[in-house]
């Protein structure tokens, strides 16, 4: 997947700064020695003027002085590094050892570039994440009533139930987490916990795209038509490791989104990446709005769980 040169670019600035913060970070680390000990200076210096005197004596041909210095910079680059090891001062290595942290490789941008490219995509998707309002551990079941419904259902019990189901997601993820549909009215609590997985999925180093079903498909297919053909927005949602739809039902349904939104099923389930959709719809207008060939594959593929309740925004507006 190739991206535009402006994220091309960005992806090398930032790795351009990451290389050289670790190399600031050694730079300080040699300052502050030559400050707290002054043989280390010693050291520096006395390598230094062993090194200009080894030159000479290899240009005048007086072998016995050049073994003389090159002796003298053995041992006291030994004392110097001894002296560095104590402080845990290493050298900063290469980042890319493909590339040699040159950014390319056989004529073209390295695999680290695009990796970074990938992921700033991925960021840019998911912009507007509030993850630290949405945690696990401030999802209150208060909200949920213990008595039952018409239908039997106790909406405190299924709250726990879907709960504990996407603890076992962030758990299991990414070998064994099973698509979800998070199904039910607005305000119970789709969003809360899906931005709460998000976050932990996050924390273990995987690529998630979040967003509103709306943002998501209009940043595709806006890219998609100023290009004229596939975008990077539209690999990243088959490609993120984690992606989730908040609000189906909600975007302005097109040709395009309504292909797009297929392929993103259809793809992520064949490529055993899961995937977590939020809507207010029931499942007759979800079929009704994406056709059979999507409520079909949920039916199959996807772990549904209703949501009931009443509304928590507006629990909490009238305390």
């Amino acid at each position: 997947m190739s991206y535009r040169n402006d994220v091309y670019a960005k992806a090398i600035e930032i790795r351009k700064k990451d290389i050289k913060a670790l190399k600031d970070y050694y730079e300080q680390g040699l300052e502050t020695l030559r400050q707290s000990d002054p043989h280390f200076k010693e050291l520096e210096n006395g390598i230094a003027t062993a090194g200009s005197a080894a030159a000479v004596a290899a240009f005048s041909g007086d072998e016995a002085e050049l073994l003389k210095m090159q002796t003298l910079c053995q041992k006291l680059n030994a004392e110097k590094q001894k002296i560095l090891d104590n402080a845990g001062l290493k050298k900063p290595e290469v980042l890319c050892t493909l590339c040699a942290d040159t950014f390319y490789k056989n004529g073209g941008l390295c695999d680290c570039i695009k990796k970074i490219a990938k992921q700033i995509t991925f960021d840019d998707l998911s912009s507007s994440l509030p993850l630290e309002n949405s945690t696990f551990d401030n999802f209150s079941l208060q909200f949920y009533s213990d008595k039952a419904t018409e239908g039997g259902v106790v909406p405190r019990k299924r709250a726990e139930n879907i709960l504990a189901k996407c603890k076992e997601f962030v758990e299991d993820f990414p070998k064994n987490s099973r698509s979800l549909l998070f199904m039910g009215e607005a305000g119970l609590g789709k969003t809360h916990l899906s931005l709460a997985i998000v976050s932990e999925i996050i924390k273990k180093g995987y690529g998630v795209v979040y967003g509103s079903a709306q943002s998501l498909f209009s940043a595709a297919e806006k890219e998609h038509f100023l290009f004229n053909s596939s975008s990077e927005q539209e690999d990243a949602l088959l490609s993120c490791d984690l992606l989730v739809i908040d609000d189906l039902g909600t975007e302005f349904l097109s040709s395009y989104t309504s292909s797009l939104f297929y392929n993103i099923v259809n793809s992520r389930l064949l490529n055993k990446k899961p995937t977590i959709i939020n809507t207010n719809l029931d499942f007759d207008q979800l079929e009704n709005r994406y056709t059979a060939r999507i409520t079909s594959r949920f039916i199959g593929e996807y772990e549904m769980k209703q949501f009931v309740g009443l509304d928590i925004r507006q629990q909490k507006a009238l305390k």
